[in-house]
Formats: C-alpha cells, structure tokens, sequence
C-alpha cells in the first residue's frame, strides 16, 4: 500500500510539473479552423456510485450498487482535447440474484487510468487579439471519454451459512468508456456528471465463474468537481461614459451617406446683384460728368 501511493504521488507530482511549464498563449489549429488557448491544468474531486455487474447480476445489476470516490487532474492539449489521469479508490458489492445459490461478495477496489476526452461543444476563441473578452465559455458541455488503466482488487465471497472465501490481492487491466456533461461555474471551476463503465480482462472480482459468463465489468457515475488555479480570472466591466449623441443621418455611415452630410453643412454662395442698366459701357459719376461745350461758329469778315 505505501508504494503504491509513492507512485501515485510521485506520478501525479511529474503531471503538474510537466503541463504547469507551458505558458499560455493563443494557438491556431488548422485541423479544427480555429484558435484555442493550451491549458491550464485542471485538478478534480469527485465521488460517486459504483455499478457491479458480473456472475451474481442480471439485466442492469441493480443489485451491486456501491459507492466510490476520485482524484485527478487533467490538461487541455488541442481544441476540443483534454488529457487526464485519475486515481480510484472503489467499493464493489452484490448479492446473487439467484436465491437458490445464497452467496454475496464484497470487493475494494484502487484503479489507476489515462484517459482522453472529446468535448463535443467547445470554448470559443476570438480572433481579434485586441478584444477585452477574448474568449466565450460555454455553460453545458457535452464529452466521450476514453481510457486505458489498471485496478488492484481484493475480493471475499461469503455464503450466507457463513463460509467465506477470499481472493488476496490481484491486478487486472480496465478500459474504461463513458461520456459526460460539464457545467461552467466560473472561469476556474467547473462541475462534471459523468459515467464510465470498466471492461475488465478478469472474471475474480466477484470470485465465482457461473456457466462461463465471461470477464466482469462495473461503472462509475460520479460528480466531479473541477478547478484549474492558474486559470485567468474572468476580466471587469470596463466603465465607459455614454456615446453622445448623434444627429445625423441613421443607419451605417457609408462614404456616400457622408458625401451628402458634407453637401448638406457647406456654406450657400454669396449673390451678386446686377444692376438694371448694366451695359458694357464705363460708367461715370455724375459728379465727374464734363458737358460738352460746342465750338463757336466762325463769323465771316467784312
């Protein structure tokens, strides 16, 4: 047990470090068409109920529920692309369905998986980088999720005359498949509903092999919470004082429509009166005007 979390710690220490390095800045993805922000790192606490299905259940195993909790932490590496790894520790539990056989078992479990999630319905980046908000977080985002893991197990079937039988501690690979929602709560934190059911390759959990029906399995719904530290914190409300107000022509200002603003505020000319007897001819003032004397006519002599 102190190795195993030795390991753990060690492992989930190396995660932080190795994706805390990574700055964060605005990338561009051609294979989506759009921009994303690596990151941040995103640590998560959840607990839940477990779902045993095996030899001793039949139909959707309602009776092997239990209980289970979770710890991990995860990183986004591509739009619409998270990258994680969460560490288990689980109850599984059942009674036989069929009475005539009078056994139960009860297991605990601690599984260790990587996991890759698809979000379906992503963050959108704008592209202006001048932009105050720069991005629009999503409230309810739909996921797939995928795995690959392992689980230690150790498991005790008990007859109800009191005989017991125990499995010692035995490891097995998962792959655990499932989907979820994510809820925003604010720009750090976020809540997870999920459930992902594990495919094991043993048939020991429960530690009966009836009619060779095959490996058992178990899912886990849980609620996850969510929240990322150095993720930014959401920006203030710029205060900004109301436009004023514009008289002018509605609408779009176009070149036209203030080509005719600009017709519309320039000055009228200036008119010039003509007087009536205006004729080619220099006017001269009446007090300048010389009569014409005429000559005086010669008289003859005598």
């Amino acid at each position: 047990m102190r190795k195993l979390i030795t390991v753990l710690s060690l492992f989930f220490l190396t995660f932080v470090i190795s994706f805390g390095q990574f700055k964060r800045q605005r990338e561009y993805s051609g294979f989506f068409d759009t921009y994303y922000y690596r990151g941040p790192i995103t640590f998560t606490l959840g607990a839940g109920m477990t779902n045993y299905r095996g030899d001793l259940t039949k139909g959707l195993g309602l009776n092997g529920l239990s209980y289970g909790l979770s710890a991990g932490a995860n990183y986004k590496i591509w739009p619409h692309i998270v990258l994680g790894a969460e560490f288990s520790y689980l109850n599984l539990q059942s009674t036989d369905y069929n009475k005539s056989r009078n056994g139960s078992f009860n297991a605990t479990a601690m599984e260790l998986q990587v996991y890759g999630r698809l979000y379906i319905i992503d963050e959108i980046i704008r592209v202006a980088p001048d932009r105050r908000k720069e991005s629009h977080y999503t409230f309810c985002k739909p996921y797939l999720q995928a795995g690959l893991g392992g689980m230690l197990f150790t498991s005790t079937y008990k007859y109800n005359s009191g005989k017991e039988y125990t499995v010692e501690t035995e490891f097995a690979p998962i792959l655990p498949v499932g989907f979820g929602l994510q809820f925003t709560i604010t720009q750090r934190s976020s809540l997870c509903a999920e459930y992902i059911y594990r495919f094991t390759l043993t048939d020991l959990i429960d530690y009966t092999t009836y009619n060779g029906s095959g490996n058992d399995g178990y899912g886990f719904m849980q609620l996850k919470f969510q929240y990322a530290p150095t993720a930014p914190k959401r920006k203030k409300k710029m205060s900004l004082p109301p436009p004023t107000q514009y008289d002018g022509p509605k609408g779009t200002e176009t070149w036209k429509t203030k080509k005719q603003e600009e017709q519309k505020n320039r000055p009228a000319p200036q008119e010039y009166e003509i007087p009536e007897n205006n004729t080619d001819e220099e006017t001269v003032p009446e007090d300048e005007v010389i009569e014409e004397v005429a000559p005086e006519e010669e008289t003859p002599a005598e």
